[in-house]
């Protein structure tokens, strides 16, 4: 998942770097596709899937009276992709369909620690980090002013609902005393996972500048939340968070048709 998340954002930086032809911007239709910085932030759910920056480190979330665990490292979470498109209804109006696609890695859950002994070996049984995939999907009215050369700013809100698809493993890690210093191992127990769509909002502001005469970058700043309706089963951030907020820095290349 890592690999992919990070090939398609460097396939889109390459995009966005490029020059591109087309019609006018005062046609109908529009598309656009672009990436962005984005976070889940407050409570359990923004704890879990914070932005996290070329990660490699033990981390005292996982820590317990044996030793730290040094194997996560994360090159960039969440990695995202955007797809937008939109209908013209008035000199300053349009209609705006957008999807996102969220990848984000090593999320903070609850370890939920458990000890025990069989045998002559000691153990103990935590959740391994977690992993994201998420969907925000939104129907958006959009204003927007702009001058005779095509730029200026835009306002858009409108209902949304997110897809949103986690997971992780139970694992367990033995401990053996052999040695001056204990040595452990871990080994699989099973993957709790659960899918949901959640139903929210989105709502964001930007800036437009024309590039060619079919051509449009757009920057934005985007606020999206979403209900969730948490039972408390497991460690997921689905069963253990009231909401999820996303925040998100875009930047998108428009074409019009």
């Amino acid at each position: 998942m890592k690999t992919i998340g990070i090939c398609i954002i460097s396939y889109l930086l390459l995009i966005v770097s490029c020059p591109a032809h087309g019609q006018n911007y005062n046609n109908t239709f529009y598309f656009g596709m672009g990436t962005g910085l984005s976070s889940y932030l407050g409570g359990y759910f923004g704890n879990a899937y914070s932005m996290k920056v070329l990660s490699d480190y033990s981390d005292d979330y996982y820590f317990n009276d044996y030793n730290y665990s040094y194997d996560y490292n994360t090159v960039w979470s969440p990695v995202q992709f955007d797809l937008t498109g939109g209908v013209n209804v008035s000199e300053n109006f349009a209609v705006e369909f957008s999807s996102t696609f969220i990848f984000a890695f090593d999320g903070y859950i609850d370890p939920e620690f458990v000890s025990g002994s069989t045998g002559e070996r000691d153990y103990l049984d935590r959740n391994s980090r977690s992993q994201l995939y998420a969907v925000p999907v939104s129907a958006a009215l959009k204003f927007y002013s702009v001058d005779q050369y095509g730029s200026g700013f835009f306002l858009k809100a409108g209902p949304a609902f997110q897809y949103t698809s986690e997971e992780y493993d139970r694992v367990r890690e033995y401990y053996s005393y052999e040695y001056y210093y204990p040595a452990s191992y871990f080994t699989y127990l099973y993957t709790v996972s659960k899918s949901e769509w959640l139903p929210g909002f989105t709502t964001s502001l930007g800036l437009q500048f024309q590039i060619s005469d079919n051509t449009i970058s757009y920057t934005e700043l985007a606020y999206s939340y979403f209900n969730i309706d948490p039972n408390n089963q497991t460690a997921l951030a689905l069963d253990r968070a009231p909401e999820a907020q996303l925040f998100a820095f875009n930047a998108k290349i428009f074409f019009n048709f």
